[in-house]
C-alpha cells in the first residue's frame, strides 16, 4: 500500500517533532521483526541530506528500541555536518550495530548525487521517500511517500541504495581521532550546502571541508 503524508501545508516544527513523525514507522517495523527475523527484514538503509535531517535523527533515536546487534544498518549522507547531529547518529549506530559506524556510513560528496531523494527503508516492511537532497530544508515539498510492504517498491529502493552506495565515498580518515571524539567541529565560516555546489572538493580533510563546504 502506498500513501502520502503532509499533503496540506504544515507549519514549521522543531527538529524533535519532525523526527517523531517517523516513530509509527518504527512501530510497524518492530512488529514485523517479531514475525520475520531474516537478514532482509533486519536490514535498514537510509539516504539523508545530513545527520540533522528528520529521518536520520529518527533512526538514531529509535535504534535503542531494538536489541543490540539485531539489525544491520547502512547510511549515506550528502553532508557530514552539523557536528552534534553527526556524533549523535554515530553513537547510536555504534551501540546498535555489529559493524563499526565508519564502515556503514558513506558520504555522497559528489554534487551530481544530490538529485537522489532522502529515503528510509525498514526491512521489507516499509519504505519512506522524501524530497531531493539538493533542496534546502526551507524550500522542500511537504509531500512525501510511504510504501507499506510493497515488494516492487522495496526492490527498487534497495537497488537504488546499492547504486548510490557504490558511487559514494568512505568517510575521511581525518574524521576519527584515536581514543577521542569524532573530529567534526563547527566553523562559523561554513556555508549552507545549497550555496556551495559550484565545484568539487580539492581536499578531503574535515576541517577544510567544514570551512569551505565544497561538494
Amino acid at each position: 500500500m502506498t500513501f502520502t503524508s503532509d499533503f496540506d501545508h504544515v507549519s514549521p516544527v522543531s527538529s524533535l517533532q519532525a523526527a517523531s513523525r517517523f516513530d509509527p514507522y518504527f512501530d510497524v517495523y518492530g512488529l514485523s521483526l517479531k514475525q520475520q527475523a531474516g537478514l532482509e527484514e533486519r536490514t535498514v538503509t537510509l539516504i539523508a541530506r545530513s545527520p540533522a535531517s528528520p529521518p536520520a535523527q529518527a533512526l538514531a533515536m529509535n535504534l535503542g528500541r531494538f536489541q543490540p546487534l539485531s539489525i544491520e544498518v547502512r547510511v549515506i549522507f550528502a553532508q557530514i555536518a552539523p557536528p552534534a547531529a553527526f556524533n549523535f547518529v554515530f553513537q547510536s549506530l555504534g551501540a546498535a550495530c555489529r559493524q563499526a559506524p565508519e564502515a556503514i556510513v558513506r558520504w555522497a560528496k559528489n554534487r551530481a548525487l544530490l538529485d537522489a531523494h532522502e529515503r528510509l527503508t525498514l526491512g521489507r516492511s516499509l519504505c519512506w521517500t522524501g524530497d531531493s537532497m539538493r533542496r534546502s530544508e526551507d524550500s522542500r515539498s511537504a509531500i512525501d511517500r510511504v510504501d507499506d510492504g510493497t515488494p516492487a517498491i522495496i526492490a527498487e529502493a534497495n537497488a537504488s541504495f546499492e547504486a548510490l552506495w557504490g558511487a559514494s565515498k568512505p568517510l575521511p580518515k581525518t574524521l576519527f581521532t584515536r581514543g577521542g571524539p569524532l573530529n567534526v567541529r563547527p566553523d562559523p565560516a561554513e556555508q549552507p550546502l545549497e550555496k556551495s555546489l559550484a565545484s568539487e572538493p580539492k581536499i578531503v580533510r574535515i576541517d577544510d571541508y567544514l570551512r569551505a563546504r565544497r561538494h
